[in-house]
């Protein structure tokens, strides 16, 4: 786990360098370039709030507007989701990369981490849009409190990173990892209050339980808390985050450590 984080600060300024190369290849030849990134996001926005204020009405009257609740749990859950995916399939999508025995293979899932954390970083401005033009409706959304957003960044980091690295050591060795991810996220998606808030679940005990018992729980709700409600999340919250957030990253370091030896030979 330390020998990762090591190799990972040695090589930061490679890091850099494929992150960067990452994002240019990705979109050249675009005419809209980055935009790109916040169309999928955008769509499913706009879909979600049509369904959940026209036809199933929010049981919680806390999270109007709807459209800028729901945009502060989606796009965090993009970048969670996206790199967690584009990471484990990093090994295998450069597998001649790999097979330099001087190159450090770690460094291809995180790339993954930091390019979609680039792309969710251009989705700030358009909530800070909604803001402003909430506001003129008369809705108080936002405050100050949205300064500690790029906090819960810092803090998940690690964990994003620790299921990218573990998730693809396993996908090299076993090809249905990426596949059984693609499902397991739809289920994570709705298990986890992006739709809804954990106060919309308290006539339901057992799965109120089981959302709040999510490990992505937290983090999605400190999103929420700082930028949509205004108010800054609880010690205890910071507390559960990096907790969470240093785990996950131990879990998948590690395994990514064990397996990090027979690499070559499975790609």
């Amino acid at each position: 786990m330390f020998r990762l984080v090591r190799r990972l600060f040695r090589y930061r300024s490679l890091l850099f360098t494929l992150t960067s190369r990452e994002l240019k290849a990705r979109y050249r030849g675009s005419v809209l370039g980055y935009l790109w990134s916040l169309a999928n996001p955008i769509l499913l926005l706009v879909v979600y709030s049509f369904v959940f204020t026209t036809i199933f009405r929010p049981r919680d009257p806390d999270v109007a507007p709807y459209a800028l609740f729901l945009a502060t749990g989606i796009f965090p859950w993009f970048w969670i989701s996206t790199a967690w995916v584009e990471g484990t399939g990093a090994l295998l999508a450069n597998a001649g990369l790999i097979r330099k025995a001087s190159f450090p293979a770690e460094l291809l899932p995180v790339v993954s981490v930091f390019s979609n954390l680039v792309h969710f970083s251009f989705a700030l401005p358009v909530i800070v849009g909604a803001w402003v033009v909430f506001g003129q409706m008369g809705y108080s959304v936002g405050g100050w409190s949205a300064l500690l957003a790029p906090l819960v960044v810092l803090i998940q980091v690690p964990m994003v990173a620790g299921l990218s690295l573990g998730f693809a050591a396993l996908n090299v060795h076993f090809k249905d990892t990426k596949d059984i991810l693609n499902n397991l996220l739809t289920l994570l998606f709705f298990m986890t209050p992006i739709l809804y808030t954990l106060k919309a679940l308290d006539g339901v005990s057992w799965l109120r339980w089981l959302v709040a018992a999510n490990p992505f729980t937290p983090f999605l709700q400190a999103y929420q808390d700082t930028l949509f409600y205004g108010r800054v999340p609880s010690l205890g919250a910071w507390g559960v985050m990096l907790l969470v957030s240093l785990l996950i990253w131990a879990f998948g370091a590690s395994l990514f450590d064990r397996l990090s030896d027979t690499l070559v030979e499975a790609v």
